[in-house]
């Protein structure tokens, strides 16, 4: 062979079975982004099966040192089922779960965990292999979700193969599902604009109730952070049971705000007392007494202010609970007429729907505020 000569397919396929040979199988060795380039063109070659299925162990075993523009192939077969390769990325997370050995430590992501300020309370923020990867796994499946062709079962799977414990916040499963669910609900006519793979389609197979409450059942409503459970008590596109486990739990939250901010006023001014009488007795004969004494004050007055609005916001909260439950009994008394009408009633009355007429939606402005503006 001259070295002008260009290599046919099934030599280039040989070659590159031939290179992963060489390749010792130990983890760190090569980086993760050389597998996954080299996986894009063995796909491209459609090598064998045992070739591809090499490839994507040995990206498994390292998988919480890929990227996200890694895991971000778009699909080769010839099908065209969906337009990103999700069953190859269910396959290197299987890998990775096999292979991985870290167990969870200090009962993260149990019953009894909760979370304070976006802070998961009773366990260790360390950050692992797994935990990585959940963080990672999670923002593939908001990045494949707007794909129309990606079905709910496929998308259910993979979201679901990350242990509970493995998630430290439940914000970024949150936000894919939240996209996922504006993609299905949208109307016809979107979605066939959208992907001219869909047209062949005569109707859009929108989500029922039921599938909605099932994928929302993912999600851990004690593992969002405040924002999270500001947007989601907002979200017409969630089921009505998990808007009622999101206000309650976001209840939780602020009461565990407001007795902590009591015992800090508590210790405040406690401490304001002592350097008051300190004051009083010792005269000034130490400048730096008075400013102490007057910096603690300024701090009691701003932590009081804060406890009045959560206060406020504890009471505004109670009223809403209670206002659903009371809802929720005459929903469940009367008989179903009005199909799709229940919810926008029930949003309206309860004085939580969002108004399509302003272009700054609450559900916009959340995401924007953490970073993940879509």
């Amino acid at each position: 062979m001259s070295s002008g000569s260009v290599l046919s397919e099934e030599e280039q396929k040989h070659l590159l079975e031939e290179i992963l040979e060489l390749l010792r199988v130990q983890k760190g060795l090569v980086p993760t982004k050389f597998f996954v380039d080299v996986l894009r063109v063995a796909k491209i070659l459609k090598a064998s099966p045992s070739c591809v299925a090499n490839l994507e162990k040995r990206i498994g075993m390292q998988l919480d040192q890929a990227a996200l523009e890694d895991l971000v192939m778009p699909s080769f077969s010839h099908t065209m089922e969906t337009l990103y390769d999700v069953d190859s990325v269910q396959r290197i997370l299987d890998h990775f779960l096999a292979t991985d050995q870290i167990m969870p430590v200090g009962g993260v992501g149990s019953p009894c965990s909760s979370v304070d300020d976006g802070n998961l309370i009773g366990s260790p923020q360390t950050i692992t292999p797994m935990t990585k990867v959940a963080k990672l796994i999670d923002g593939y499946l908001a990045e494949v979700a707007p794909d129309v062709n990606l079905k709910l079962p496929k998308f259910q799977a993979l979201a679901a193969s990350v242990p509970e414990y493995a998630r430290l916040l439940d914000d970024g499963l949150y936000r894919a599902i939240d996209i996922y669910l504006k993609v299905w609900l949208k109307k016809p006519q979107y979605w066939k604009r959208f992907s001219p793979l869909c047209q062949r389609f005569p109707h859009h197979p929108w989500l029922a109730e039921a599938e909605r409450e099932n994928l929302c059942r993912l999600l851990d409503c004690q593992k969002l952070s405040l924002e999270a459970c500001t947007h989601a008590a907002q979200n017409e596109r969630l089921p009505l049971r998990v808007i009622v486990q999101v206000l309650f739990f976001e209840q939780l939250q602020l009461r565990t705000s407001v007795a902590g901010c009591f015992l800090v006023s508590d210790n405040l001014d406690g401490g304001s007392r002592q350097l008051r009488s300190g004051g009083f007795a010792g005269g000034s004969t130490e400048g730096g007494g008075g400013g102490g004494w007057a910096t603690a004050v300024r701090e009691n007055q701003v932590l009081k202010v804060g406890m009045d609005s959560m206060r406020m916001r504890v009471c505004e909260l109670e009223k809403e609970c209670s206002s659903m439950r009371q809802e929720i009994e005459k929903l469940g008394k009367t008989s179903k007429v009005g199909g799709g009408k229940t919810w926008e009633n029930v949003s309206k009355k309860l004085g939580f729907g969002i108004n399509r007429s302003k272009p700054n939606r609450p559900n916009q402005i959340f995401w924007f505020n953490i970073g993940l503006n879509q």
